[in-house]
């Protein structure tokens, strides 16, 4: 299994600023643009860095799931790029 998509998914809530927009407003949606498994997008919903690093998501790409919520959501390093 692959976690090509997932990581990419991830790395444009970061980078990709209309992706992390539409991400607040529809997250469904945005998985939806995605090839992702179930167990995948049950990750992505659960908002928990260490279950998407069991999946073999880059450490640091990991963290970028915490920038959907909103007490990480105006640290500085989003705004880093």
């Amino acid at each position: 299994m692959s976690c090509y998509h997932l990581s990419r998914l991830l790395f444009n809530l970061k980078m990709d600023e209309a992706c992390f927009e539409k991400s607040l407003q529809d997250f469904e949606a945005v998985m939806n643009e995605y090839d992702l498994t179930t167990e995948e997008r049950d990750a992505l919903k659960s908002g928990d860095p260490r279950k998407l690093r069991q999946l073999g998501v880059h450490g640091m790409l990991c963290l970028y799931i915490k920038r959907l919520q909103p007490e990480f959501r105006d640290n500085i390093y989003w705004t880093q790029k």
